[in-house]
């Protein structure tokens, strides 16, 4: 269906005055004339209009048309299939430039083919793409309705009870129907993530080459909550003294005696950098034999000496990992600047913008005196989150704000300035931040300090609230998703996000909210006006969520 716009073109004034140009006209294949000025926009109607008029009907008529097309390029037509119905919900035509011709057809008396004449030029099309949503029908026709209130008026004696009282019909309900049943209109695919355990078995069928590895546990892409990690293996009983692997595999374990974890690219180029070139499926069994690594977690994707525990060692602290995601604004940048794979010992100096848009990097190897300062000071934290390590929040906040100054500041655009300035408003706010925790966290052991020994109902009764406050703080960090979930850069998984989510009303106390929720009116029967208070305060967003399959086996063996 096209349709002619209001305001055609208006031909320039210098040739005001000269005469109309013949229409253009398209004569057994050939076209003649010129095109007019007059423009039209089209729409794909998603169905069969009986007549035009009620396709201009069920689009809102020709005054909604109107201002959606004097909204802009963005405004969306609005589709419903029964405009008489209240309840029903639109389907939503796009605009897309296009380009097209309104032709008008006719015949001629004794002529073989019909005459086409060029009527306008189409700029612009609406496209329903989009599937319709869900639809809630009145089970009654209006018509049903009108009939039975009027048969219910002529014989309203018959429903007299035997007290008296006219008995209610419960037919008319009040409709009380969402504006929008689904937020989307386009079918969206949700990835589930295969359990932790399934991942591991099918890494490792796939590393396993001798008939002696088969008898190794798995040591790939580990839950972070196992309880018990790889211990060491005997391979010196089974690879033959002085061959070509036996010095690959002693070259391997002597780089995790040096260091007990080791990101795989680093490890990779240092072992080029000692003069052992081995290929990539061999590097993969030398890691298998000599260590492991852990899915998520802070030290995820990054390769362990196996019978190292780093979640029982704080000094282990240094190893952790950090992200960088480059800003959107200036991924364009970096798609110009492309120079290749660039080496890791470049990245970690932080003097070359990275070549990807999202990075992990070692703090252990970062070449920034801050960052070295601060994973040298002592944790404060009794155990190691999974989305934090052994650090604080904020301070785990702050190094990655310090990641991103370093990277900002070797752009010289605009958009990187100005992300440069609020970074460093950033991470000044969370180093007083990180002061504050520290200071009351030293606070708290002080008073565990002077706490008698004989007063246990104290004793009791300041754990139960240190409990509390830590499974508090863990339902808040599975919220927030640090960024320690995301999937390694070497191997080729997707990315996602890792940007710093809060969850709504954080940063406001339970007193305080309470406070708000009685301040609404309530009726008479002391109920709240405006509905019973939400069970989740931080909402939904609106977006899918990736789910893990729930696992036959315990999430927490170590097989």
């Amino acid at each position: 269906m096209a349709t002619p716009s209001s305001s055609p073109t208006p031909a320039p004034p210098e040739q005001a005055a000269e005469p109309p140009s013949s229409p253009s006209t398209i004569t057994d294949g050939a076209v003649s004339g010129t095109l007019p000025a007059t423009e039209a926009f089209a729409v794909h109607y998603p169905g069969y209009p009986s007549s035009p008029a009620r396709a201009a009907r069920t689009l809102g008529g020709l005054p909604a048309i109107a201002k959606v097309r004097s909204s802009g390029p963005g405004a969306c037509l609005e589709l419903r299939f029964r405009p008489e119905d209240p309840y029903c919900h639109p389907a939503f035509g796009e605009s897309r430039a296009t380009t097209g011709l309104v032709l008008r057809l006719s015949r001629r008396k004794g002529a073989a083919a019909p005459l086409a004449e060029v009527v306008a030029r189409v700029r612009t099309a609406y496209h329903f793409e989009g599937m319709a949503d869900f639809q809630h029908v009145v089970p009654v026709h209006a018509a049903q309705v009108r009939k039975r209130k009027r048969l219910d008026s002529q014989n309203d004696y018959q429903h007299l009870d035997k007290t008296g009282h006219q008995e209610t019909d419960d037919g008319d309900v009040m409709m009380l129907v969402p504006p929008l049943f689904s937020v989307k209109d386009r079918p969206t695919k949700i990835a589930l993530l295969p359990s932790s355990n399934a991942v591991s078995r099918t890494m490792h069928r796939g590393v396993i080459q001798e008939r002696w590895e088969m008898k190794v546990g798995p040591t790939l892409a580990l839950p972070f909550n196992i309880q018990v990690v790889p211990e060491k293996i005997n391979w010196e009983d089974h690879v033959r003294k002085n061959s070509v692997d036996w010095d690959w595999q002693m070259a391997v374990c002597k780089l995790f005696d040096e260091r007990p974890v080791w990101p795989r690219q680093s490890l990779y180029e240092r072992l080029q950098d000692d003069g052992v070139h081995v290929s990539q499926n061999q590097f993969k069994r030398l890691l298998f034999r000599a260590g492991y690594y852990f899915s998520t977690g802070p030290f995820g994707k990054f390769w362990i000496r196996r019978g190292y525990d780093p979640r029982k060692d704080p000094d282990s602290r240094i190893y952790q990992r950090i992200d960088f995601r480059v800003p959107p604004e200036l991924r364009n940048l970096l798609r110009t600047k492309d120079s290749g794979p660039q080496k890791w010992a470049e990245m970690c100096k932080l003097e070359v913008m990275p070549s990807q848009s999202f990075i992990f990097l070692q703090l252990f190897e970062l070449k920034d005196d801050f960052i070295q300062e601060e994973i040298q000071k002592p944790s404060y934290q009794s155990m190691c989150s999974r989305f934090t390590g052994w650090f604080s929040k904020p301070m785990m906040k702050t190094l990655r704000l310090q990641v991103s100054i370093r990277f900002l500041s070797l752009l010289p655009s605009e958009e990187a300035k100005s992300l440069l300035r609020n970074a460093h408003e950033l991470i000044e706010r969370s180093k007083k931040q990180e002061a504050l925790w520290r200071s009351e966290r030293s606070k708290e052991d002080d008073v565990d300090e002077e706490a008698p020994a004989t007063d246990t109902g104290t004793e009791d009764q300041v754990g139960l609230n240190n409990s509390d406050s830590e499974d508090m703080d863990e339902e808040e960090e599975e919220d927030e998703s640090d960024g320690y979930d995301s999937p390694p850069m070497a191997e080729g998984f997707r990315d996602f996000t890792l940007d710093d989510s809060y969850a709504l009303g954080q940063g406001f106390s339970n007193g305080y909210l309470e406070e708000v929720l009685r301040s609404f009116p309530l009726q008479d029967d002391g109920q709240n006006r405006s509905g019973d208070a939400p069970n989740d305060a931080g909402g939904s967003d609106g977006e899918f969520e990736i789910f893990e399959q729930p696992s036959g086996d315990d999430e927490s063996s170590d097989g």
